[in-house]
């Protein structure tokens, strides 16, 4: 309880200065109400801080997440990821391959075998993705012929960004991102709010620690009033 002689100080500060509205009894208690009211707000603030540091850690995860999210839509919607290529030699064969930055890591695509890339820039050139290019037959398709016709070397780029956006596409399906029956994730959305609001309840557990806590903080301020 509150000390006695710190009541009592009030009390007389009051009464030389001609207030008599007010008893020695309600000063007690309206330092009671306020002690105690103290406490709980300083819980409440405490209880604020951690709430808030945990949403603001859940926005800084979700705004990295949309932004990881619209760059992908991006890539796969129109298909214009810069992608270089080189020529890989395995054992005795050999086949071009595109290499490209996605997502903080240095990634590599199989684009094909010279046999392989010449039907796949007459299947592209069949549905006009690539225009303008003409491959006589029996062209030898070699690494060193690609690089020296740049509109070619463009064709082969196609071909590498359709292979990025298929891997890009797998990888999504492989995260479980992607379901083939209706996602419930929208409705997981709805619920967002309410839980925040249920979250942001006074929390009951506990009580009577906190309770002793209470009556601790304040005798050791204030002391006991008989």
């Amino acid at each position: 309880m509150l000390k006695q002689e710190t009541i009592q100080k009030i009390y007389d500060r009051q009464q030389w200065v001609g207030n008599s509205s007010i008893s020695k009894k309600e000063i007690a208690l309206i330092l009671e109400q306020l002690t105690r009211k103290s406490v709980n707000l300083m819980k409440k603030q405490d209880m604020l801080v951690r709430q808030k540091t945990r949403v603001e850690i859940d926005l800084k995860r979700t705004e990295d997440e949309i932004k990881r999210t619209k760059e992908r839509l991006d890539i796969i919607i129109r298909n214009d990821k810069h992608v270089s290529i080189s020529l890989k030699k395995q054992k005795k064969k050999q086949y071009v391959k595109g290499r490209f930055w996605w997502e903080g890591k240095q990634r590599d695509v199989q684009i094909g075998s010279e046999k392989t890339i010449i039907t796949l820039l007459k299947n592209l050139r069949k549905n006009q993705l690539i225009r303008g290019l003409t491959l006589k037959h029996g062209t030898n398709l070699s690494w060193k012929f690609i690089q020296t016709d740049q509109e070619l070397t463009d064709a082969v780029r196609t071909i590498g960004g359709i292979k990025v956006t298929g891997y890009i596409l797998n990888k999504v399906k492989k995260e479980g991102s992607y379901t083939m029956n209706s996602p419930k994730e929208d409705e997981n959305y709805d619920h967002i709010e309410k839980n925040v609001l249920i979250h942001s309840r006074p929390m009951k557990k506990e009580k009577s620690m906190e309770m002793d806590w209470y009556e601790e903080w304040k005798n050791e301020n204030f002391g006991e009033i008989k």
